[in-house]
Parts: structure tokens; sequence; C-alpha cells
């Protein structure tokens, strides 16, 4: 019997984890519409290789792949070379479970978490720390 870990995601726990990486939900949808039809299973692969937390061989164990270069063959097969002509990809490019994110991240399909907001919040927090090292640098004289 499989354990609860190694058991796949639901498309929507798949999506949940993947916005926690990072990545525009919105647009990877757009993105696979361009590829359909395609199944739910692997649906779910694509979002959670896209997070990068998971090589191909805890992902065959997670769908009951016989092995990860299995699972790579069939990733490849099923999405990789209709991704690789979505993402205006060159031949020579890979592109496979591993590669994903990577490649999701030079297309432009993570959000991008440095707005104005977090950049003056930073700022703020470094004068507030050098003032802080200085201070304690005193007392230490």
């Amino acid at each position: 019997m499989k354990t609860l870990s190694s058991m796949p995601p639901s498309l929507c726990e798949a999506q949940k984890q993947a916005r926690n990486c990072g990545l525009d939900i919105p647009k990877l949808q757009a993105l696979l519409k361009e590829i359909e039809p395609l199944s739910e299973k692997y649906k779910i692969i694509f979002y959670l290789a896209a997070t990068g937390l998971y090589s191909a061989d805890d992902l065959a164990e997670k769908f009951n792949h016989s092995s990860g270069k299995n699972l790579n063959a069939d990733f490849n097969k099923n999405l990789g070379a209709e991704l690789k002509l979505s993402l205006d990809l060159d031949d020579s490019d890979r592109l496979g479970i591993t590669s994903l994110r990577r490649i999701l991240f030079k297309k432009g399909y993570l959000l991008d978490i440095n707005d104005d907001e977090s950049v003056r919040v930073l700022r703020t927090r470094y004068a507030e720390n050098s003032q802080l090292e200085q201070s304690f640098t005193v007392r230490q004289n």
C-alpha cells in the first residue's frame, strides 16, 4: 500500500505548491491551454516539476512509474516537444523535468517579487541594521 506522502497530489494541490514556489499560475494555465489536450496526470507532473522541488525519481515514485528515466522519457514525449514550441525554444535546448523551472524562470513565468514596496522595506532594514551594528561596535569598545 502506498504511503500518503508518495501519493500524487490533486491538480489544485500541485498548483498551490507551484504558487508557493513563486510561479505565476494564470500564465502557466494559459501555457498548458496552448498544448491541450493534456491529461490531468501530466498537468500535475508539470506543476510539480516546475516547483524544482522534485527529481524525476521522486515524481516517478509518486506516479507509480518504473523509474525516473522512464518518466523523463514520457514527460518529453507528452509535454516536452509541445512546450518547446510554445516557449519558443531552439531544438538544441533541453526541456525535461529537471530543467523546466530554469526555463520557466528565463521565460518570465515566475512572479516578480521585487516590487517597489519590498525594495523600500529592504533599504530601510539595511539602514536599521547598519545603525544597530554601529551601536554594538561602540558598546564592545
